[in-house]
């Protein structure tokens, strides 16, 4: 009976835990443009567009230089007592996010404004990363209408306030 009690209580917490970790699209946008410097810099080399390639490269590295902040940001965030949140506290992952989104806007604009390349690869990772990019602007976002939401709580919470 000891041993069934365990299986079970043992797989509620799996996928607990894994459903958990599929809940995290801006860590999906993450992974799927670190997957994609991964293939554009092994083509780097042998490319006629190398000046191309290596601006999509950068870009690509920012963004998950972003992301990974802002996760950091979020786990320091999280740290945080729920009686001591404050307004300032939201509104530091609200500004870092808004700064992605900034940088994001920029990429997409960056991409569309290379024409003159010489490989139609290069055209295909330009296509691929700007709808990679367009994708993680509308998750960016979500997830700012969300931090939004509980800043506001935050607000209505205040002491002295009337909720």
């Amino acid at each position: 009976m000891k041993k069934v009690t365990g299986i079970i209580l043992a797989l509620l917490i799996a996928t607990s835990l894994n459903s958990f970790a599929l809940d995290i699209p801006l860590m999906d946008m993450r992974n799927k443009i670190f997957e994609e410097s991964k293939v554009m810099k092994k083509k780097l080399a042998n490319s006629k567009d190398i000046i191309f390639l290596n601006s999509m490269w950068d870009s690509c590295v920012i963004a998950i230089n972003q992301l990974d902040a802002y996760f950091s940001l979020v786990g320091i965030f999280n740290t945080i007592k729920k009686e001591n949140l404050t307004e300032a506290s939201v509104g530091y992952l609200i500004s870092w996010l808004n700064q992605t989104k900034q940088t994001n806007e920029l990429n997409i604009k960056n991409l569309n404004s290379l024409t003159s390349t010489f490989e139609a690869r290069t055209k295909l990772y330009k296509a691929k990363l700007t709808n990679i990019f367009t994708e993680l602007d509308s998750h960016i976002t979500k997830e700012l209408e969300k931090l939004s939401l509980l800043q506001r709580s935050l607000q209505k919470t205040k002491p002295g306030k009337k909720p």
